[in-house]
């Protein structure tokens, strides 16, 4: 087992989850940045440089180079749009019902730093919702469970039913892409040789 020391630039549950389905042992490192959009960047480069800026002041805080630490970032884009978190529960039925019946993209990258090299991979996805009716838009939003989930939703959640299909990974959708991390951690020399 490898018994390097790993640290999470995020407090997202969902994260943590999936880190730890890898069979990766971490920290949770707290690694707040500013994450607004700059007007001349597409949902790609922003979710790229919001897993570069974390992992980044993750690795500052640490000031130890044989540390690793990672981080990642996820968007929902409809029609070229980035959807962030709702405002309110009259926001969260909006963003449900704009999804409802139509595919839109999940945006999910990933980034580990190491001895001062950084690498960062990208995840698109396409999520196909079903048509939503009114009152199924209503009692999800009550249930509380999209007010903190980007584009409203958690594909792990109750959202699940309406998921008709995804082409991509599903771990994207969630928020960490397994298989694009466990690429960058292969091609860093994570893994111990057997």
């Amino acid at each position: 087992m490898n018994s390097k020391t790993v640290f999470l630039a995020s407090s997202s549950p969902r994260r943590q989850e999936l880190l730890a389905q890898m069979g990766v042992a971490f920290s949770v490192l707290d690694a707040p940045i500013d994450e607004t959009p700059f007007e001349t960047e597409d949902a790609a480069q922003f979710v790229t440089r919001m897993a570069r800026e974390k992992v980044q002041k993750g690795a500052q805080q640490l000031r130890n180079d044989a540390f690793w630490v990672i981080a990642g970032d996820t968007a929902i884009v409809m029609d070229g749009e980035i959807i962030g978190k709702p405002e309110d529960p009259s926001d969260a039925q909006r963003m449900l019902r704009a999804l409802s019946g139509r595919t839109h993209q999940v945006y999910s990258s990933v980034a580990v730093w190491h001895k001062g090299v950084l690498e960062v991979e990208l995840n698109i996805t396409d999520v196909v919702f079903s048509e939503l009716a009114d009152i199924e838009i209503k009692d999800y939003v009550a249930s509380g469970e999209p007010l903190d989930k980007a584009g409203a939703y958690a594909i792990q959640g109750e959202a699940a039913k309406w998921i008709a299909a995804i082409n991509g990974s599903y771990y994207g959708v969630m928020g960490l892409p397994i298989y694009e991390l466990n690429r960058i951690l292969q091609k860093m020399g994570f893994y111990d040789p057997v």
